[in-house]
């Protein structure tokens, strides 16, 4: 992952735990465009050892879709950028429109979902 999406995934986390409960703010509603979808495999691999002293490895991988999204409110054109866990890129490729639900009071905060998803419900 790039430095600049790992400062970018960094403030997000910061954000969200700073602001806990932050989803049932985002119930406004439009459509945006899917700009960028991309995969982040991440393996890790552990080892530990067996009940007659032997090592063991174990490797998992884990899969994210990173999102970048375009979403106009009120006549201004917002950005956002999202991770979402597993193989997302059928239901957010590059090019689609998808919900995206946002907080009034603050359009900047948002988060995108599948198409025929509804906010605040």
């Amino acid at each position: 992952m790039k430095l600049a999406n790992k400062s970018i995934l960094a403030i997000t986390a910061i954000l969200f735990v700073g602001n806990l409960g932050c989803s049932s703010k985002l119930t406004a509603q439009s459509t945006a465009e899917v700009t960028r979808t991309a995969i982040d495999r991440d393996t890790k691999t552990s080892k530990r050892k067996t009940s007659s002293n032997k090592k063991k490895k174990k490797t998992t991988t884990s899969v994210e879709t990173e999102i970048d999204y375009r979403y106009v409110v009120n006549g201004k054109t917002y950005e956002g950028y999202t991770e979402k866990d597993g193989d997302m890129q059928r239901d957010f490729q590059t090019g689609s429109q998808v919900a995206v639900c946002y907080n009034p009071s603050n359009p900047e905060e948002s988060d995108v979902f599948a198409a025929g998803y509804k906010c605040g419900e």
